[in-house]
């Protein structure tokens, strides 16, 4: 089997108790079979602290959805009674994910992870990818279902040197990979009304967003009372936080994680501009999804968190925005 990641992938560590976040809050956390197993032979008090916060195959969340192994410095006390191999699967591998089609499994880092969010808009040039041969089982693939997946990557590897291609001024690449010429800057959505519209269907992740939300709506609303046509946008502008280089590495990435899963679940066109829509969310708000960070690196940073939160974790949500944009 053929195995691919982006170039930062294998530079990635968690970074614990220095990360301002932690992915141990917010999210009901799964246990594998296998770990429960382990678990339930786990001897002394740590054992019954471990046994009387497992219900239902989840540990039981403290108040504000906080993992009860969770210690003040935000450290997992698992991890330092028992080893890192003692995590349940979710915890060991987050925030990596891995897509399988037939013979090529990919891989990557979860943009929720302000350290993957870091590493990937750090990058020097475009981004690139590695590829190796690993000893994973591969899926099978009939000789139909083959084709139309070498296509779809065909398309998408199209879509990715596009973006790649410094030679062309990025306003060219943009129009190339996704037919942007910024006449509509809020594109694919008409209007910054329609933005509004589709972000107020969303169920919320928490109430980080629901402050985000309020500051974008609050901003949109400050638009439309200054100008009468600002549900054109007219009156929004790129904030000026995103590099040209960053932008492409992050428009990239997100081709990459989501355009080849239309081979299971449709919507082609729905996730190519499912990777615009987010772009263009992170660089017209990007103060407003940032919360109270002051310097540059992390107002990015935590603009492009946000948004991983609350769209690329539910397939609910994801299948909503892509619908829209499925035109």
């Amino acid at each position: 089997m053929i195995l691919r990641k982006p170039d930062f992938y294998d530079s990635f560590k968690c970074i614990a108790s220095r990360c301002s976040d932690t992915c141990c809050v917010g999210w009901e956390i799964d246990i594998d079979e296998a770990s429960q197993e382990a678990y339930r032979k786990v001897a002394g008090a740590f054992g019954d602290k471990l046994r009387e916060n497992i219900e239902d195959g989840h540990f039981k969340l403290l108040p504000h959805d906080r993992c009860p192994f969770l210690d003040k410095a935000n450290l997992c006390e698992i991890y330092a009674h028992l080893g890192e191999g003692a995590l349940c699967g979710i915890c060991r591998e987050h925030p990596r994910f891995v897509e399988v089609y037939g013979d090529i499994m990919e891989k990557g880092l979860g943009l929720c992870c302000e350290e993957a969010a870091r590493l990937l808009l750090a990058g020097k040039g475009p981004l690139a990818f590695t590829s190796e041969e690993c000893d994973e089982p591969e899926d099978e693939l009939d000789d139909d279902d083959r084709e139309i997946r070498d296509q779809v990557l065909y398309e998408r590897e199209q879509i990715l040197e596009t973006l790649a291609d410094t030679s062309m001024p990025f306003e060219e690449r943009l129009h190339q990979a996704f037919g942007y010429t910024g006449e509509q800057p809020l594109a694919p959505l008409k209007n910054v009304g329609a933005l509004v519209e589709l972000l107020e269907k969303l169920e919320s992740y928490g109430p980080a967003w629901d402050e985000a939300l309020a500051r974008i709506k609050a901003k949109v609303n400050a638009a439309q009372s200054a100008e009468q046509d600002a549900a054109d946008a007219t009156t929004l502008e790129d904030q000026g936080f995103f590099s040209e280089t960053e932008s492409a590495r992050l428009l990239a990435y997100l081709v990459y994680r989501h355009y080849a899963k239309c081979l299971m679940e449709g919507r082609e066109q729905g996730k190519l501009m499912f990777a615009l829509f987010f772009w263009n969310l992170a660089r017209f708000f990007t103060r407003e999804l940032a919360g109270n960070a002051t310097d540059a690196q992390t107002v990015k940073i935590n603009a492009v968190k946000m948004l991983s939160k609350q769209l690329e974790y539910s397939e609910e949500i994801m299948e909503l925005v892509e619908t829209s944009l499925d035109d």
